[in-house]
């Protein structure tokens, strides 16, 4: 195992150490506890959710509820994950209700670069937690699709391909392509709203 490895377990290790001591500081009735978990990490949920949510405004409120939820629900936290990765459910879990409140008609899949650059940092431990959990999820949705649905969605919406380039490679007619587009996304939605809305009762 390599020394930058280990260093990096060991970081991990204390930062739930660290995390765990606060929480129980915040249950325990002190305010400034959940305030220094809030300042640790912030920035790397607001910048994700940036990402995720597709406007700075509603980063910024989802992020706000996010913590405010996690807050109300910290009893909750059992400590199976880390506290950040159970953050970033939350503040997910809150982006994609809003955006299905907004009937968007896209669901956007990050690519591993994009989610590596959401934070500016790939070596932000916090965030990398985030960027694995939603990684995790999202390619767990798309797997879980049936074909020719899932390719057609890799197709249009990963590699960005056009209806007549998909109908090309799938052999599959243009209204097709368009018609298993739609139902594929529709789905992708309805696993992942099913997903987060299964979850902890914080979300």
């Amino acid at each position: 195992m390599s020394t930058s490895r280990t260093e990096r377990e060991a970081d991990r290790a204390m930062r739930l150490t660290a995390d765990r001591a606060l929480i129980d500081r915040a249950l325990a009735g002190d305010t400034t506890a959940f305030d220094a978990l809030v300042r640790q990490y912030q920035d790397s949920l607001y910048r994700l959710m940036v990402r995720a949510c597709h406007h700075p405004q509603d980063a910024e409120e989802v992020s706000l509820e996010a913590f405010a939820r996690a807050y109300e629900h910290l009893a909750a936290f059992e400590g199976r994950s880390s506290f950040v990765t159970w953050l970033g459910r939350i503040a997910t879990n809150l982006c994609f209700r809003r955006r299905e409140k907004h009937e968007l008609d896209t669901v956007e899949l990050p690519s591993d670069e994009t989610l590596t650059r959401a934070d500016g940092s790939a070596s932000a431990p916090e965030s990398e937690a985030l960027r694995a959990e939603m990684r995790r999820i999202l390619k767990a949705a798309v797997e879980s699709l049936p074909e020719p649905d899932r390719t057609v969605l890799k197709l249009r919406d990963i590699e960005q391909l056009t209806a007549a380039e998909t109908s090309e490679r799938t052999g599959l007619t243009i209204p097709a392509v368009k018609a298993r587009l739609h139902r594929s996304r529709a789905r992708l939605r309805e696993l992942l709203n099913g997903y987060f809305l299964g979850d902890a009762s914080a979300t």
